[in-house]
C-alpha cells in the first residue's frame, strides 16, 4: 500500500535556533520510546507531520530560547533512561541498514539521516552511540534506585536565566525616592517578590535563575497560550532537548494522561505565583497564602458553557488561566420562588397534572421528573403548596431548564425547532442560534427551555417582565478574576458568566464558531472555594480592605453602565455588535465612512508593503454605525486561527501580530477557523515540492502532494522598519485606523490603538 504524505517537513530552523551539526530529526519509532510519549493512550501520528520534532544536543552555554521572543515550540529535557532507549533503537537501526546494504536488499524504512551517509559514516556513528551508551548506563542504573530519586546533583539539567531588570530605571527611581522622602519624611522602597513565575519554573528574584532538570517540560505555556517566551533558557550541563512544534503539543493535550501531567506542571510551576501575582493577593504572607493551597481546583469549561448564573449561590472565586469569559447582567433563566404568587403555584401544578392539555404541553410535562409530577398532584389535591412541594417544583423546573434536552427532540435543525413550537418569541430568541440544536450553548439551551415553559404553562412567571434586557458588563481574559463580590458579601451571583467564543462572522464565513467542532475552544479556570477565600479575608485586614475596594469599584461600574446613554447601550447590546465579534479586536481595522473618499490609498499601501504584491486588506465587510469593518486581521484576543495547524506555521509575533511562516503547507485550516475571513489562501507562482533528497528519504512508494497555495495574513507591517501599519499611515484623510475594540467601543472614548 502506498503511503500518502500530505505535509512537507516543517522548517524547524526558522522558528528556533539554527539546526546544529549534532541535532537530529527522529523517526516515529524513535520518538515512541521516549517517556513523554510512551505513557500516552494513543501515540501521536508523527508520520503525518514529519519534521515536527527535533532532538537538540546541548553543550554548556547553548541558548534554546530567548526572553521576549515569540513562542512556537515547547521543550522537554530527555532523561538518561530516554537517551539510552533512543540510542539502543538507533544502534539496531544502523546495524539493520548496514546489513541491508551489504545484502543488496531494498530499504523500505530508510532513516532520513542515513540516506546521505556512507557505510563508513554509519559505522562511525554506531561506535559513537555505543560509547555514549556505555557512559550513560551506570548513571541510569544509579538514578533508577529509590534513594537516588531526590539526588539533584546526579541529574542532567539546564538553567533558565531570566533576563529582566526587576529594579527598573535606577536613576528615575532614585530621583522619585528622594522627592518622596523630602515630601513625606519617609524612604520609599519597592518590595520585590521572592519568586517570579516563568514558563517552566519559578525564578529566584535575587539570583534571577532557576534550575530545570531532566524530564522537565518547559515552554509549553508559551507555546499553547501563544505568549512570548518568559525567559532565556541556556544549557548549564551537557544534555539532550526534544523541541516540539505546537501541533505535537495539541495532540498531547488531547490525551487524558498528558492533561493530568500538564495540570501537575501548572500547579508546581505557575499556579501559586499566577494567583499570588494578582493585585488582590500581592501582599499576602507565605502563611496566609498557604491557607489557599489546598482549596485550589483546576477546571475547564467548554465553549458556551455557563460558569455560574445570576442568582446562583456564590460558592467560589475564579481566576482565568486561559480563554475568554463574558459577564452579562439579566441573563438568568432559572426559576426562583420569589417569582411565584400563591395562585401561580396552584395554577402551575394544575397545568402539570392535566393530561388533557396540548401535545406540546404534555410533552413538556412528561419531561419533568416523577417527584415533580407527584408534588403537583399533591398541590392540586390540597389546593395549597407547602414549602417542600414548592422546592420540589422549583428544582424540577430548573433541572429541565439547565440540563434538559427537549430542544434536540423537536427536529434536526433550529428551523425545525422553531416550526415545532410555533412561537414568535422563541423564534426571535433563536435567531442567532447554531443550525444544529445539539451545538447550542448552555445559555442558548437554557433560554429556549425557559421560554418553552412560559409558552406551555400560563402560570409560569414571565422572565422578561422581571429581568429586563440583557446587558454585557465586561469581557475577562488571562489573569483576570471574578466571583469575589458574592463570596465576600455572602450574596447571590450578581451576573451570569460563561465561556465566550468567537461568534458567527456572517453568512459567508466557512466556519461559524468553535461549537461546530472545528476549534477545540475552552476556558481554563482556577477555582478557589468560598470558605477558603472567606477565611483568608477574615485573617488579613489588608486583603479585606482591598477586596472591599474592588467590590465598590465594580458595583459603581455596574451602576454607571446601567445609566449609559442610548447609543452605547445599543452598540454593546445589539445582535449586530455581538455577531460581528468586534470585542475580539486588539488591532481592529476601521474605516470612518464620513471621512473616507474611496481613494484606495490604504489598499495600495498594503500591496506595496509586501514582496508578493498581494493585499492583506479588502475594503469589503460589514458596517457598524459610520464605520466600515474591512476584511483584515484583528489580532484577536483569542486567535482561534492558531489552533490545530499541522506544522505549527502560525503564531504570534513579538508585537502581538499574527505571523504565518513560509513552511505553511496550504491546508487552509487557519483560514477556515478564522471567523472573520481575515486569512487568505494565495496561489503560489511556483509550487513548493520536496527536494530529491527528501523524496529519496520518504521512499519511492510515497505519493507526494505539492504545495500550490499558502495562507497569508496581515502582520501589521511588523517586517517593515517603521513597525506601523502602512494602510493607516497612507490614508490622506485620517479615515483608516487601528483600534483596541474594547476601549474604542465599550468606553465610548474613541481611542486609537498604538
Amino acid at each position: 500500500m502506498a503511503k500518502i504524505v500530505t505535509n512537507i517537513p516543517a522548517e524547524f530552523e526558522q522558528i528556533a535556533a539554527a539546526i546544529g551539526p549534532e541535532d537530529e530529526l527522529l523517526t516515529a519509532k524513535e520518538l515512541g520510546v521516549l517517556s513523554i510519549f510512551e505513557s500516552l493512550k494513543k501515540a501521536p501520528s508523527f508520520e503525518k507531520f514529519p519534521g515536527s520534532t527535533l532532538l537538540r544536543k546541548c553543550h554548556p552555554g547553548r541558548v534554546l530560547c530567548e526572553q521576549g521572543a515569540a513562542g512556537a515550540t515547547a521543550f522537554t529535557i530527555l532523561t538518561t533512561r530516554d537517551v539510552l532507549r533512543l540510542r539502543e533503537v538507533q544502534i539496531k537501526g544502523i546495524r539493520k541498514e548496514l546489513e541491508d546494504r551489504a545484502a543488496g536488499r531494498s530499504r523500505e524504512e530508510l532513516h532520513p539521516q542515513y540516506a546521505r551517509m556512507t557505510a563508513n559514516d554509519l559505522s562511525k556513528l554506531e561506535n559513537e552511540y555505543l560509547r555514549e551508551v556505555q557512559q550513560l548506563r551506570p548513571k541510569a542504573e544509579e538514578l533508577d534506585r529509590p534513594e537516588s530519586k531526590t539526588n539533584v546533583s546526579l541529574r542532567q539539567r539546564a538553567t533558565a536565566h531570566l533576563l529582566v531588570n526587576l529594579e527598573g530605571n535606577a536613576a528615575r527611581r532614585s530621583l522619585w525616592q528622594r522627592a518622596a522622602r523630602w515630601l513625606t519624611g519617609r524612604r520609599l522602597t519597592r518590595k520585590l517578590p521572592k519568586w517570579i513565575a516563568i514558563d517552566g519554573a519559578d525564578v529566584n528574584a535575587a539570583t534571577k535563575m532557576a534550575p530545570l532538570h531532566e524530564g522537565d517540560l518547559f515552554g509549553e505555556m508559551s507555546c499553547i497560550n501563544r505568549a512570548p517566551r518568559s525567559a532565556t533558557v541556556a544549557a548549564d550541563e551537557e544534555c539532550y532537548m526534544l523541541e516540539m512544534l505546537r501541533n505535537v503539543l495539541d495532540m498531547l493535550h488531547s490525551d487524558p494522561a498528558y492533561k493530568e501531567q500538564m495540570d501537575v506542571i501548572y500547579r508546581q510551576r505557575v499556579l501559586e505565583n499566577h494567583v499570588r501575582r494578582l493585585s488582590i493577593f500581592e501582599n499576602l504572607s507565605d502563611s496566609e497564602f498557604a491557607k489557599l493551597r489546598e482549596a485550589i481546583e483546576l477546571i475547564e469549561v467548554p465553549t458556551g458553557g455557563i460558569i455560574f448564573e445570576q442568582f446562583d449561590s456564590s460558592d467560589a472565586f475564579y481566576v482565568i488561566r486561559g480563554g475568554l469569559v463574558k459577564v452579562v447582567a439579566n441573563a438568568w433563566t432559572q426559576a426562583r420562588a420569589s417569582e411565584f404568587s400563591a395562585a401561580q403555584w396552584t395554577g402551575l401544578a394544575a397545568e402539570i397534572s392535566d393530561t388533557k392539555t396540548s401535545a406540546l404541553a404534555s410533552k413538556v410535562a412528561t419531561a419533568l421528573s416523577s417527584p415533580v409530577r407527584e408534588a403537583a398532584d399533591r398541590i392540586v389535591a390540597t389546593k395549597s403548596a407547602s414549602e417542600a412541594d414548592q422546592a420540589t417544583l422549583i428544582a424540577g423546573l430548573n433541572e429541565l431548564i439547565c440540563n434538559g434536552e427537549l430542544h434536540t427532540q423537536f427536529g434536526k435543525t433550529t428551523t425545525d425547532v422553531a416550526m415545532a413550537v410555533d412561537s414568535v418569541a422563541i423564534t426571535l430568541a433563536m435567531n442567532d442560534f447554531p443550525d444544529d440544536p445539539k451545538k447550542w450553548s448552555d445559555l442558548e439551551s437554557r433560554t429556549f427551555h425557559r421560554l418553552l415553559l412560559e409558552l406551555v404553562f400560563a402560570n409560569m412567571p414571565r422572565r422578561a417582565v422581571s429581568a429586563g434586557p440583557r446587558r454585557t458588563l465586561s469581557y475577562l481574559g488571562l489573569g483576570d478574576y471574578f466571583g469575589e463580590i458574592g463570596v465576600i458579601a455572602n450574596e447571590p451571583r450578581s451576573a451570569t458568566v460563561y465561556a465566550y467564543d468567537h461568534p458567527d462572522g456572517g453568512a459567508n464565513q466557512r466556519v461559524p464558531d468553535s461549537r461546530t467542532g472545528a476549534v477545540p475552544s475552552r476556558v481554563e479556570l482556577v477555582k478557589i472555594s468560598k470558605s477558603a477565600f472567606q477565611d483568608l479575608v477574615a485573617a488579613s485586614p489588608k486583603l479585606k480592605a482591598k477586596v472591599e475596594a474592588v467590590i465598590a469599584q465594580r458595583k459603581q461600574r455596574s451602576v454607571e453602565q446601567t445609566k449609559t446613554d442610548a447609543w452605547l447601550f445599543f452598540s454593546t447590546q445589539s445582535p449586530e455588535f455581538e455577531q460581528l465579534g468586534l470585542i475580539q479586536g486588539q488591532k481592529l481595522m476601521l474605516i470612518d465612512l464620513n471621512r473616507c473618499t474611496r481613494c484606495n490609498q490604504c489598499v495600495e499601501a498594503c500591496v506595496a508593503a509586501h514582496d508578493d504584491g498581494r493585499t492583506r486588506l479588502f475594503l469589503d465587510g460589514p458596517r457598524f454605525e459610520n464605520y466600515l469593518v474591512p476584511i483584515s486581521c484583528r489580532s484577536c484576543l483569542d486567535p482561534v486561527c492558531m489552533i490545530g495547524c499541522p506544522v505549527g506555521a502560525i503564531h504570534r509575533g513579538d508585537k502581538g501580530e499574527i505571523v504565518i511562516e513560509n513552511w505553511c503547507i496550504g491546508c487552509g485550516m487557519c483560514a477556515d477557523q478564522c471567523p472573520y475571513g481575515s486569512i487568505q489562501m494565495n496561489p503560489l507562482t511556483k509550487p513548493v515540492e520536496l527536494s530529491a533528497q527528501a523524496r529519496e528519504a520518504l521512499g519511492t512508494e510515497s505519493e507526494i502532494k505539492s504545495i500550490t497555495e499558502q495562507a497569508v495574513v496581515c502582520d501589521l507591517c511588523s517586517s517593515l522598519p517603521s513597525q506601523s501599519p502602512s494602510c493607516v499611515y497612507a490614508c490622506p484623510h485620517d479615515a483608516a485606523m487601528r483600534v483596541h475594540a474594547q476601549d474604542f467601543f465599550l468606553s465610548g472614548r474613541r481611542e486609537v490603538a498604538d
